[in-house]
């Protein structure tokens, strides 16, 4: 890896903490020189971080969904390390189960995200008659309603429960995801598959759940 030019910052910040490491991405750099980096340490100090736990500080500088997930990958195939929460800001935190094997994904459709596109952010909860549209990720903090409906080009996150309509990768994009804390909506797609909840209702998860295209079929797994 190339000398790192002094008058730079660190593309990643690894801040040991009592529990394990703190990850701080720089708010500029690019996404694939932060993994090269990342790739870079875990290489050279593959013993003093191996089988560690670490957090994702995003306060400062957002990541979308996918970006996440090949981060985490990269921390358990290079050195086993568990990524154990995402933090959003000083009161979101999202808690993870330890790192494992992530689903290959399905393959792209027609007309994926432009991820140049800033993501939108709704700070409230979504009632009924509610209808987002996002042009790129959608995130929302709080509730999806039944009666509302969030609709992305992107992924759609819902630090919440997500029991109204919503339809991630909008334009076509099948390796688009819906994530929430529990999923029991009247409707999900992704792209142009569609699924409905099965009858009765299920125990709430303790953790993130999330939809994807697995085999052609929308499937919920839980984080």
């Amino acid at each position: 890896m190339p000398l790192r030019n002094a008058d730079r910052p660190l593309p990643i910040q690894i801040k040991a903490t009592r529990d394990g490491f703190t990850l701080v991405p720089d708010a500029t750099t690019p996404f694939q020189e932060i993994m090269r980096y990342m790739k870079h340490r875990l290489d050279e100090s593959h013993d003093f971080f191996y089988h560690s736990e670490m957090s994702l500080d995003l306060s400062a500088r957002p990541l979308q969904t996918d970006q996440i997930l090949e981060l985490r990958c990269l921390l358990a195939e290079k050195a086993g390390v568990k990524l154990v929460e995402v933090k959003m800001r000083e009161d979101l935190v999202c808690t993870l189960e330890p790192a494992r094997t992530r689903p290959k994904a399905a393959p792209q459709c027609s007309s994926p995200r432009n991820r140049e596109v800033t993501p939108m952010i709704v700070r409230s909860t979504c009632r009924s008659g509610t209808r987002i549209e996002s042009p790129a990720d959608c995130v929302v903090l709080g509730d999806v309603n039944p009666g509302a409906e969030v609709i992305a080009v992107g992924d759609i996150i819902v630090f919440g429960s997500l029991r109204g309509v919503a339809h991630a990768g909008a334009t076509g994009d099948c390796s688009a995801r819906i994530w929430a804390l529990s999923i029991e909506p009247s409707q999900i797609r992704i792209a142009d598959l569609v699924a409905l909840p099965p009858a009765g209702n299920k125990p709430t998860p303790k953790r993130f759940e999330i939809a994807e295209i697995q085999n052609n079929m929308i499937q919920v797994l839980t984080l």
